[in-house]
């Protein structure tokens, strides 16, 4: 399957050739062809086991293919559908953490002024255990509304576990971010209301 947009002057921040995948001996996905380039939005799309998480590990070197190639030329953020949270932390602390451990360090205020938009705030000191899954996953996506942010974002079901409220202001911030020339990569099982085009990947079809 080919997904080669037209030509367009920036090079492309995410190269896949040919690449194939398995899981155990069972093929997940063959001969993908993909180049992604700034301001790109893609929603990989499929039936569960259909290989979307493996595609996504794959981006973030997590995994290695069994065929072809991929190159990631720009610096990524990933959050996955399970995004590693440790309960004895505060959400501010995981925050503070999560961007630290992504080299890019943020003060106590600047970490507040990014739990606001996913309405944690007034919840910076309760600890992560504390919190419901909705709540749990506010605060992992709270990292896309920090100053100093990867430019390319690999996001897996962002939207699990999310009111529509606060789905339509992620997709505000993903919109936000393609304008300002960054990409995103993302799994989700509903469309995520996006005001920009967005490129859509099958996968699990001949």
């Amino acid at each position: 399957m080919s997904l080669v947009p037209a030509s367009l002057a920036a090079p492309p921040v995410l190269i896949l050739q040919r690449v194939g995948q398995s899981r155990g001996a069972r093929p997940l996905f063959e001969g993908l062809d993909l180049a992604l380039h700034p301001g790109q939005l893609l929603w990989v799309q499929g039936a569960n086991g259909s290989g979307k998480t493996s595609l996504l590990r794959l981006i973030c070197g997590l995994s290695t293919p069994r065929a072809g190639r991929l190159h990631v030329e720009r610096e990524l953020l990933y959050i996955g559908h399970r995004p590693g949270l440790k309960d004895v932390l505060s959400v501010i602390e995981q925050l503070r953490s999560s961007a630290a451990l992504a080299g890019h360090p943020c003060t106590q205020g600047e970490a507040l002024a990014a739990l606001a938009p996913v309405g944690l705030d007034d919840a910076a000191g309760l600890r992560l255990a504390q919190l419901s899954e909705g709540q749990r996953r506010r605060a992992a996506l709270a990292q896309l509304w920090l100053p100093r942010v990867a430019p390319l974002w690999v996001l897996d079901e962002p939207l699990a576990a999310l009111d529509t409220a606060m789905a339509d202001r992620l997709a505000q911030r993903l919109d936000r971010h393609a304008d300002e020339g960054g990409s995103v990569v993302f799994t989700s099982h509903q469309a995520l209301p996006l005001k920009r085009s967005v490129r859509s990947l099958q996968l699990g079809r001949p």
